[in-house]
This record gives structure tokens, C-alpha cells and sequence, in this order.
């Protein structure tokens, strides 16, 4: 008996409860309907939600602009040149290779160290550029 009480009484509570709420949106004040919109947050400039483009992200320029292809691994060789001293070239040959196909945390750290040089977490033209 009380199943059959509360099948009503869900639809009904929705109901009310869904009319009391646009009842109250409408009554809350003389807004115009720009206004309304524009304190709801719907209303946003276009500036405000697009970044500018800065170039790809750390971890994707990681992955598919230095390990996707050789040209890459050769640029990854020369920018660690300047950070690896005194360690054979096969040496840093085989940490290239074992670090681009593994692509985890790791690479992301070492890419962001070497190429990210202003730190915003893209790599810019003129970052590119550098160890080119």
C-alpha cells in the first residue's frame, strides 16, 4: 500500500519542487534577461575563455614532437649534451632510447627542464627553436 503512495508522491515532489524553483528564478528580481545571464556566469567574454596559443603542451612535445621520430631523438641528444658532462655518448644514446619508450613522468621532467626555459608548462616557437 505505501509503494503505490510513494509512486505518486515522487513525480508530484519533482513537480512542485522543479515549478517552486523557476517560480523563484523568475519572482528573485527586475533583472533584464542579459543581466540574468551575465550573473549566472553563462555570458563570457571571448578573450576570458580562449588561453592564446603558446605551443604544445610540455608532455606532448615530450612524446610527439622528440620521441616520435629520429629527427627528435637526434634534438632530445644535443640539448643533453649541455646537461650530461663527462658521460659517453652511448651512454646518453641508451638513456634517449630507454626514456622515450618508457614516455612516463620521467621524460616530461627531462623535457620541461631542458626546453621549457620561461617554466609556463608549454613550449613555445623560440623555445623550439633553441637546440635546433
Amino acid at each position: 500500500m505505501m509503494a503505490v503512495d510513494t509512486v505518486g508522491f515522487i513525480p508530484m515532489f519533482i513537480l512542485v519542487l522543479f515549478v517552486v524553483t523557476v517560480a523563484g528564478r523568475t519572482l528573485e528580481s527586475n533583472v533584464s534577461g542579459a543581466d540574468q545571464m551575465q550573473n549566472d556566469g553563462v555570458v563570457i567574454k571571448a578573450e576570458d575563455g580562449l588561453r592564446k596559443y603558446n605551443g604544445p603542451a610540455v608532455h606532448h612535445f615530450a612524446r610527439h614532437g622528440l620521441c616520435n621520430h629520429s629527427f627528435g631523438k637526434v634534438r632530445f641528444f644535443r640539448a643533453l649534451k649541455k646537461h650530461f658532462h663527462n658521460i659517453s655518448d652511448d651512454l646518453k644514446i641508451a638513456f634517449i632510447l630507454d626514456i622515450c619508450k618508457r614516455r612516463d613522468q620521467m621524460l616530461t621532467k627531462w623535457v620541461q627542464e631542458i626546453f621549457d626555459k620561461d617554466g609556463d608548462g608549454y613550449i613555445s616557437h623560440f623555445e623550439r627553436e633553441i637546440d635546433r
